[in-house]
C-alpha cells in the first residue's frame, strides 16, 4: 500500500483516502455522509527523537509534531508530556526529558486525544573516579560514623550514585565494621580504613579512614562500698567506670589498686583485698588519673558455735578439772584469738579461773560455762564429797545429869585430810542414859545426859544417800550427879580421889 492511498500519522490515526472519495460518491447519490475532520485537529502526533539513548543525569529535549488528516504539520499546538516510569526518567511540560537511573521508558506528547510516543533508554553514566569525605573521621569508641560518597564521570563530571551498586568493606573489622549503606559501627579503639567501589566499576575506589578512641574516664566508682572485710578473709572489689555522660565504660580500661594502709590490707592489681589486722582499711581504685576512695572497718570473722570439752566430768571436792573451748567462727574454722569468759552455775560449789581450770568446792551439779562474743558453750560437772575414813573422838566423855556438853570431832580422809560439812550419824546404845548430836560443820558432838549411868555413842560418816563411809567411831560417855559445887559436866571425867 503506497503513501498516495494513506495519509500516515506517526503513533497516531490514519484514514484511507479512497475511503474519503467513496464518501463523496455515497453523498452524490443520496447515501450517509461523514462530517470532514477539521483542518485544524491533530489526526497524528510524532515525537524524536526515538528511539534515543540517555545517560543518566544528562537532559534530551524531545520534539512533538502534530499533524492533520493531510499530514500537514499544525503549528501552535500545546502538548501534555508524560514518562511511563517518573523513576527512571521525567519530562517537563517542554519536553525536556531528565534521566534518573538505568532502565527502558516510554515518553508520550498527547494533544487533541491523539499521542506520539518516544522510545528511551537510559543508562548509567560511566564512573571515572570517587571520593569519601571526610577523609579522616574521629568517633569515640561505640559509635558510628558515616561518609558521603561522590561518584565523577570520566570527564570528572559529577554523576548521582542512586542506583548504583556499591561494595563497602573495613580493612579492620576488630576495630570498626561497615554496613551495605556505607555506615560505620566502631568496636573498640584502633583505626580501620573504609573502602568503597562500584560493582561495575571494581578497579575504581575511593578510602576514608575511621579512627575509634576509647571515651574518656569521668567518674570512677569502687564497689561494694558498704559492709566490713573479715580479718583473713579475702574480697573482691570492682571499679565501675563512666564516661562524661554517665554511660558506663565497657571493660578493657586499666585500673590500678592501692592502699594507704599497707598494714591492714593487702591488695592486688584485680582488686584482691586481703585483711591483715583489725583496724579501718582504704581502698584505692585510679584510672587514667581518676580516682575513688573506700573506708571500711577490718573485723573479725564473728563466732558461730563454741564447744566444751569434756562435755561431763565428775570430780571429787576439793579436785580440779581442766575445761577445753573450741571456738568456731562463721566460716566453720576453728579461731584461738578471741576472749573468753569462763562462768560457773554455782560459785559456792565451784570456783573456775578465766582459763578454764574449775575447783571443786562442795558436792553437787554445776554447769560451766564459755561465752564468746555472746555465743555459749556449756559442759556438766559433778561434785562428789571425799569419802570419810575414819573419825577421830575422844574415847570417852563425862556429862552431868540433865546438861548437855560437846566433846571435838574431826571427820578424815584416807590421806589424813580434814573434811567437814558431812553428815554424821551418831547412835546410844542406851538412848535413855545419853544421847549425842553433832554440829553441822561435823566439828563437835553435843551430848545431852539423861539418866545417871554409862552409854557409848557410834560416830558414822554417811553419804548423800546415806550410805555408811570409813570407819565408826565409838565413845563412852558417863553420865553423873552434878558436883555439889555445882559445877557442870567437863569433857572428862572427874579426876580420882
Amino acid at each position: 500500500m503506497s503513501t498516495d492511498d494513506f495519509g500516515i500519522l506517526s503513533f497516531g490515526a490514519y484514514l484511507p483516502r479512497a475511503r474519503l472519495h467513496g464518501a463523496g460518491v455515497a453523498a452524490a447519490k443520496g447515501g450517509p455522509v461523514r462530517a470532514p475532520v477539521p483542518p485544524d485537529r491533530a489526526t497524528a502526533v510524532t515525537v524524536t527523537p526515538t528511539p534515543s539513548t540517555l545517560g543518566t543525569a544528562n537532559p534530551r529535549q524531545l520534539t512533538a509534531t502534530a499533524r492533520n488528516n493531510q499530514n500537514v504539520i499544525i503549528t501552535g499546538r500545546t502538548f501534555r508530556w508524560s514518562s511511563s516510569n517518573t523513576s527512571i526518567a521525567s519530562v517537563d511540560q517542554n519536553g525536556l526529558v531528565t534521566a534518573l537511573t538505568a532502565g527502558n521508558v516510554v515518553v508520550t506528547a498527547e494533544t487533541d486525544q491523539t499521542v506520539g510516543q518516544a522510545a528511551i533508554q537510559v543508562t548509567l553514566v560511566p564512573i571515572g573516579s570517587c571520593s569519601l569525605t571526610p577523609t579522616l573521621a574521629k568517633v569515640t569508641t561505640g559509635q558510628n560514623a558515616s561518609f558521603t560518597l561522590t561518584l565523577r564521570d570520566t570527564a570528572s563530571n559529577v554523576i548521582p550514585s542512586q542506583g548504583r551498586a556499591i561494595v563497602w568493606t573495613s580493612s579492620n573489622e576488630v576495630v570498626a565494621s561497615v554496613s551495605t549503606s556505607g555506615l560505620v559501627t566502631t568496636r573498640r579503639a584502633g583505626t580501620s580504613e573504609i573502602k568503597a567501589s562500584p560493582v561495575e566499576y571494581p578497579a575504581i575506589d575511593c578510602r576514608a579512614t575511621v579512627e575509634a578512641v576509647d571515651p574518656r574516664i569521668n567518674t570512677v566508682t569502687i564497689s561494694p562500698r558498704i559492709g566490713q572485710l573479715r580479718l583473713g578473709i579475702p574480697r573482691a572489689f570492682g571499679a565501675l567506670l563512666l564516661d562524661s555522660a554517665n554511660t558506663q565504660i565497657p571493660p578493657g580500661r586499666i585500673v590500678t589498686w592501692s592502699t594507704n594502709t599497707p598494714t591492714i590490707i593487702s591488695i592486688t592489681q584485680t582488686g584482691i583485698v586481703t585483711p591483715l589486722a583489725l583496724g579501718t582499711a582504704r581502698i584505692i581504685a585510679t584510672a587514667e588519673g581518676v580516682t575513688d576512695t573506700v573506708s571500711l572497718p577490718v573485723t573479725r570473722v564473728p563466732v558461730q558455735s563454741v564447744t566444751l570439752t569434756p562435755l561431763q566430768v565428775s570430780i571429787l571436792e576439793g579436785q580440779t578439772a581442766q575445761f577445753q573451748a573450741r571456738v568456731t567462727d562463721s566460716t566453720g574454722t576453728e579461731v584461738t584469738d578471741r576472749t573468753i569468759e569462763w562462768l560457773v552455775s554455782d560459785p559456792t560449789r565451784a570456783s573456775i579461773t578465766q582459763t578454764g581450770r574449775v575447783t571443786a568446792l562442795a558436792a553437787g551439779a554445776v554447769t560451766v560455762f564459755a561465752e564468746v562474743e555472746q555465743r555459749v558453750g556449756q559442759a556438766n560437772l559433778v561434785i562428789t564429797q571425799i569419802p570419810v575414813d575414819t573419825i577421830v573422838a575422844v574415847d570417852s566423855f563425862t556429862v552431868n545429869l540433865g546438861a548437855q556438853s560437846a566433846f571435838a570431832i574431826e571427820l578424815r580422809d584416807a590421806q589424813g585430810n580434814v573434811l567437814r560439812n558431812r553428815n554424821v550419824l551418831v547412835t546410844s546404845n542406851f538412848p535413855g542414859v545419853a544421847v549425842g548430836q553433832p554440829n553441822q560443820q561435823s566439828t563437835t558432838v553435843s551430848v545431852a545426859g539423861l539418866s545417871l549411868g554409862t552409854a557409848t555413842l557410834t560416830l558414822q560418816a554417811v553419804d548423800a544417800n546415806n550410805r555408811n563411809q570409813g570407819k565408826a567411831s565409838r565413845v563412852v560417855i558417863t553420865v553423873r550427879t552434878p558436883p555439889s559445887t555445882g559445877g557442870g559436866g567437863g569433857d572428862a571425867p572427874p579426876p580420882e580421889d
